[in-house]
């Protein structure tokens, strides 16, 4: 408290001072001689205090001691009755309220740090040049005319209006614009605003001491002062220059200092033979205003200009969502000295979190890592899940392992929170080390390849990265890359090798004299080389092109049926694979149903796999595709069963017309207690709910018979038959065998 009252004190103390500054002149208006100030100061001071203290008693106190020197000066040297102070009383009081709306409609609410730009240059303009003079001129003449009648008060209210418009033109725009730019970025709460000594003592203080010292006829003082105003446009001119290139501590000051000046000249040399008229001081203050407006727009401009650039180049150093370095930011930093080593941190669930959650949660993830490694490393976010890790210093050796260990041991242990829900993360870190000669695009690609083996190997420690050649380092990127578009580009093309595998019959009520089998696909690379489906599939996966694969499948199985006239094939089943992007896809159901309704097949014979973890993973699409697949009359197969947490419940969810049951259970099934328990299980699990079974990766005799007694309905693997072309499965005598991997 003591502190705020203080800084009012001294608030109240410099209008005080400026009050008492007079630009003495004579001027007539209305054919009456006037003796004045051509300035009032301390109402330029009182608009800059209104518009940089929001707070009432600031302004309040600053009008008080303005009204009690106006009351001291009044009864010092004019004289004046009760009736002069209750309306000097009124006016001071209407200024108080006119400064305080002024503030609210020019400046932003108290709570929001106030900084003077381009674009307020209207409106303060406006008010403080044009309604503030305006307004408290009226005033002025409201009081005075019932004590001297009307042209005595249009007179005061003359001298009134350019004196409160010299004021305003001399202090306030230079020391808002001063104020609030050196005391930019503190908060509005703090005691930002601070007193612009400088300017008010060199620009307006020491001018006019050392004008009241000099004596009033001296030659010398109205040669220097006439000879201001004569090169006022060399004055300008200099302003704007000291605008562009100096401080604007030097340029405010210099700008107040000629202002002040250029008003002292043209009241000093106002004598006997050159009374101020309406028409002079109108034009001088309209060549003030130009002046004012444009130093101050360039050198507005010119801040904004340089803030901007400064935005433009943070925001190109940083990600817009998290707000963490990005890849530029640490290509900048690895620029600067030795190549540090290079932490890639590869976070497993990232895209299910953007899918799930959406990208303010991604990017509130990367926040928290970084947050959460601060003391450890600078991270800098590369975008899609993918971060990387400087170490603070210049760890080497046992130090630079404790420290990588610390990140993977944190990120394990750490807690994401969304929404007040966990959300488990699943990190993997690779480390690229220094190796001579190696450039920065060679390392990141060292590291980011360590952490996707780690995350293929299951990897819970920092994986560190081999020594390689630039060529080598990039190859496989450059190779997932390759294989991605060529697969692409095959897809789009439609030329897609069909294959098909055939699934026998175990129990009774399974057989029929149509064919049963799973359609697969391979693709050609650029040299005609058959590609089997984990040579592509997971670069398609990484690029999302999943949906693009299943569409080109269903559409090739389609014309290659019509074609060999499929309605005439004795084809009883056939399957198709469908991902877990493709369930997700809106796109991707539209389009499917499409086909399925002008299919060369009945809806019947065609059974639409998904795997059951992406029909876990995407529930709430998958199930409204699939229900739409069933009422037209298609089957739906739940591939994979039983490896997910959730198989048994999901099955009131999923129309499942047929469950495979997982190879990884069926391969060990004679060996393996647990494995014909799950098994068992499995199948009384499917007849409760009506639904076939198919046992998958059936590789032997003994098995094969297991599974018959089990109740298994269907078989499919490598024992039964091998992956063939689709013609030598479909178009084959009956009993011949065919084979196939499900893509």
């Amino acid at each position: 408290m003591g502190r705020e009252w203080r800084r009012k004190g001294i608030l109240a103390l410099v209008c005080t001072a400026l009050f008492w500054v007079d630009v003495p002149y004579r001027a007539t208006f209305f054919d009456i001689p006037a003796q004045g100030s051509l300035a009032h100061l301390h109402a330029g001071w009182l608009f800059a205090v209104a518009m940089l203290y929001r707070d009432r008693a600031s302004l309040a106190v600053c009008v008080v001691v303005a009204f009690a020197s106006w009351a001291s000066r009044v009864a010092l040297f004019e004289g004046g009755g009760a009736l002069v102070y209750a309306g000097g009383a009124l006016s001071y009081a209407l200024t108080y309220a006119g400064l305080r709306a002024a503030a609210r409609w020019l400046t932003p609410s108290a709570r929001q740090p106030f900084v003077f730009a381009a674009r307020d240059l209207p409106g303060f303009a406006l008010v403080g040049m044009l309604a503030y003079p305006i307004a408290v001129a009226l005033f002025a003449g409201l009081y005075i005319e019932p004590y001297a009648g009307p042209v005595v008060a249009a007179n005061e209210a003359a001298q009134v209006l350019f004196a409160k418009l010299f004021g305003v033109l001399i202090v306030s725009l230079p020391v808002i614009v001063f104020a609030t730019h050196t005391t930019r970025g503190r908060s509005a709460g703090e005691d930002a605003v601070r007193v612009p000594w400088t300017l008010l003592l060199v620009g307006i203080g020491v001018p006019a001491l050392a004008l009241r010292v000099a004596p009033i006829d001296s030659a010398a003082v109205d040669a220097v002062l006439a000879a201001f105003t004569d090169y006022r446009l060399l004055v300008a001119a200099l302003l704007v220059l000291a605008a562009k290139r100096c401080s604007l501590r030097f340029s405010m000051t210099a700008l107040v200092l000629a202002e002040f000046l250029f008003v002292c000249a043209l009241a000093r040399n106002a004598g006997p033979k050159t009374l101020l008229d309406t028409a002079l001081l109108l034009r001088f203050a309209i060549e003030c205003v130009i002046a004012l407006w444009l130093v101050l727009a360039l050198l507005l401009y010119g801040y904004e200009r340089d803030a901007a650039a400064q935005r433009h180049q943070r925001a190109s150093l940083h990600d817009p969502l998290s707000d963490l370095p990005n890849l530029s930011a640490l290509r900048r930093r690895c620029a600067i000295g030795a190549l540090p080593p290079l932490g890639f941190v590869l976070l497993d669930r990232s895209e299910s979190i953007l899918a799930g959650l959406g990208l303010r949660a991604q990017a509130t993830l990367s926040r928290w890592i970084a947050d959460l490694l601060r003391d450890i490393g600078e991270t800098y976010d590369i975008g899609t899940g993918h971060l990387v890790v400087l170490l603070h210093g210049d760890p080497h050796g046992d130090a630079a392992t404790a420290a990588w260990d610390a990140v993977l041991r944190r990120l394990h242990g750490g807690e994401f929170l969304w929404l007040e829900r966990p959300v488990r993360v699943l990190p993997y870190l690779g480390i690229a080390g220094e190796v001579d000669g190696e450039g920065f695009e060679v390392r990141m690609a060292r590291a980011s390849d360590a952490a996707m083996e780690a995350r293929d190997r299951g990897e819970l420690r920092p994986l560190h990265a081999g020594s390689r050649d630039a060529r080598e380092a990039l190859s496989t990127h450059g190779r997932s890359l390759q294989v991605s578009t060529n697969a692409l580009a095959r897809i789009r093309a439609g030329e897609i090798e069909l294959y098909c595998q055939p699934l026998v019959a175990l129990s009774g009520h399974a057989a029929d004299s149509g064919a049963h089998g799973e359609i697969l696909c391979r693709l050609q690379d650029e040299v005609g080389r058959l590609l089997l489906p984990e040579a592509f599939l997971r670069e398609l996966q990484a690029d999302r092109r999943m949906a693009e694969l299943d569409l080109a499948v269903v559409r090739s199985l389609d014309r290659w049926l019509r074609r060999h006239d499929g309605a005439r094939l004795p084809i009883s089943r056939l399957g198709v694979n469908l991902a877990g992007q493709s369930l997700a896809s809106l796109s991707f159901a539209r389009d499917l149903l499409a086909l399925v309704d002008d299919f060369a097949l009945v809806p019947g014979a065609l059974c639409f796999e998904v795997t059951e973890t992406a029909a876990i993973t995407h529930a709430g699409d998958a199930i409204g595709l699939l229900n739409a697949l069933r009422e037209r009359g298609c089957c739906i197969a739940i591939d994979d069963f039983g490896i997910g947490y959730q198989s048994f419940e999901r099955l009131k969810q999923i129309p499942a017309n047929v469950i495979k049951i997982d190879g990884s259970f069926v391969r060990n099934l004679v060996r393996d207690p647990r494995d014909l328990a799950t098994v068992r299980a499995i199948v009384a699990i499917a007849r409760a709910y009506g639904a076939e079974t198919v046992a998958e990766w059936v590789e032997d005799e003994p098995t094969l018979v297991l599974l018959r007694e089990l109740g298994v309905d269907w078989a499919q693997g490598f024992h039964l038959a091998r992956p063939r072309p689709i013609d030598e499965v479909l178009l084959a005598p009956a009993g011949a065998t065919a084979s196939g991997e499900a893509h």
